[in-house]
């Protein structure tokens, strides 16, 4: 067919286009969306059930463990009293240990599903075409991050807290009167947990392009430090060895979270190769700087 043919069939069509008059929410709305899509992505809702199966079994497993908490303290407090429950039973210190597992494997799935899809899609500059920077971008990834990792630390110790003091023999309203620390201790912890694990799954997932890599990548790295440290301080004598146990980057978290509970810390690595939990809390926040900006550096050189 001819040039003249092709124009001759051409035919204009009227879309009926016409400009957006709706709200414009600007930058804080495109953070707003971000959180949102990054939550719901991260426990599954509006995906398919194969999407939903890991973290919700995590999520349920958290919730059982608080479950089996109480149910302990309530059998113990009608047969052995109420006093021996309290040292028999772990509460909520106790908790971080039963659940920090659990927890690590949350982190090491979520942190990957909402960095590394935008880059592999190549949606970033979908992102970065809207009124966002870089800052924004990562700000709002890690607010998604943020809604769920709390949410998973906190709700089941807010039902042990209020499960602990319905079993209370000195009443409900009693014992949450004088628990009033567990309402600061408690987040404070797990900010430091929070902290340490966001900073390395963030740059984790930042430089490695699949998901299950960044995953292992991860928890390689946290538990490969932890045996680095254990075999310095067993089989090395050397007086500077005992630096080599601040490599246990796990451990800083639990060292930090015995100082805020007041309990002890013996066995924790770096606590016993004498450090105390100042030190842990500097390793923590120097992990932290250094992890956001490698991050944000990398992510300004995909911008």
């Amino acid at each position: 067919m001819t040039d003249q043919g092709r124009q001759d069939q051409a035919v204009i069509v009227d879309r009926g286009y016409r400009h957006y008059e709706g709200e414009r929410t600007g930058r804080s709305g495109a953070m707003r969306a971000i959180v949102r899509e990054g939550f719901r992505r991260v426990i599954g809702l509006r995906r398919k059930t194969k999407h939903k199966l890991f973290p919700w079994s995590l999520i349920v497993l958290a919730l059982a463990v608080m479950l089996i908490v109480v149910a302990i303290a309530w059998v113990s407090s009608t047969t052995v009293g109420p006093e021996a429950t309290e040292e028999l039973i772990p509460r909520y210190a106790g908790y971080f240990d039963f659940i920090s597992v659990v927890a690590l494997l949350f982190t090491a799935y979520c942190g990957p599903q909402l960095l590394v899809p935008d880059r592999t899609h190549g949606v970033l500059n979908v992102y970065f075409s809207r009124p966002l920077s870089v800052t924004d971008y990562l700000v709002a990834k890690g607010g998604a991050y943020a809604a769920v990792i709390y949410s998973y630390w906190l709700v089941p110790q807010l039902l042990l807290h209020l499960g602990l003091a319905a079993l209370s023999p000195a009443g409900f309203i009693a014992y949450l009167g004088d628990t009033t620390d567990i309402l600061w201790k408690v987040p404070l912890a797990a900010t430091v947990y929070f902290a340490l694990h966001a900073s390395l799954i963030f740059l984790a997932s930042s430089f490695i392009n699949r998901v299950g890599a960044a995953t292992a990548a991860f928890v390689a790295g946290v538990y490969g430090l932890n045996l680095v440290a254990l075999f310095f301080q067993e089989a090395v004598s050397a007086p500077a060895a005992r630096w080599a146990t601040l490599v246990a980057l796990e451990q800083h978290p639990r060292h930090i979270r015995d100082w805020i509970f007041d309990r002890s810390s013996d066995v924790v690595i770096p606590a016993q190769a004498g450090f105390g939990p100042g030190v842990s809390l500097a390793v923590v926040c120097g992990v932290v700087t250094v992890s956001v900006g490698l991050v944000w550096w990398r992510y300004r050189r995909l911008a």
